[in-house]
Order: structure tokens, then C-alpha cells, then sequence
């Protein structure tokens, strides 16, 4: 049995009055990852990723420097990534790692 691994590609983004909403994405497969890391390791934020019906599936508040969390997720569709109550204003990279189904 072989397991492909998608990587969806690191995505840098600047918060404004702290927050970040945007990079809609289609995506399939199980969510295997989550790395979300802020340019300062003190910044403090909540990151969510809802899906085209607006459910949220997955968030994580009080978030300090970087996330990186291992899940096993599914997901198919349409989602959204937010980054919310950001305590500064700044660079934010992103990083996905999906195992496709």
C-alpha cells in the first residue's frame, strides 16, 4: 500500500489590526499537520480552518509563537484559514501536510 503525501505549499501572510482571513483552498484527504508559525515566538493568536458551509473543523486558541500539531483530520472541499486576535501585527507562515485519500 502506498501513501501519498501532499504538502500544500508554505503560505506567508501579514495580519492587519490582528487578524488574517483568506486563502480559500480545495482540499481532499486526511489533515495530517498543522505548522503555523508567527515571525515572533512571544505573538499570541487563535487560528481556525472552516469549511464552504462555514463550520468550523478545526481551531486552536491561545496559540503562543508557533503550532504544530499532528491530527487526522478528513476533509473534502472548500475551507478557509483565519487567523484571529493576533497580539501584533505580523508574518505568519502556514503549512498543511495532507495525506490524500
Amino acid at each position: 500500500m502506498s501513501i501519498l503525501i501532499h504538502q500544500e505549499r508554505p503560505l506567508s501572510v501579514s495580519t492587519t489590526s490582528g487578524s488574517w482571513i483568506g486563502n480559500t483552498v480545495s482540499l481532499r484527504g486526511i489533515l495530517k499537520q498543522v505548522l503555523i508559525k508567527s515571525a515572533t515566538e512571544s505573538t499570541m493568536y487563535d487560528i481556525s480552518l472552516t469549511n464552504g458551509q462555514n463550520d468550523v473543523v478545526y481551531r486552536r486558541t491561545d496559540v503562543t509563537g508557533t503550532l504544530n500539531e499532528e491530527i487526522d483530520l478528513p476533509i473534502t472541499g472548500v475551507y478557509t484559514i483565519g487567523i484571529v486576535n493576533a497580539t501584533r501585527d505580523e508574518v505568519f507562515t502556514i503549512l498543511l501536510i495532507i495525506r490524500e485519500a
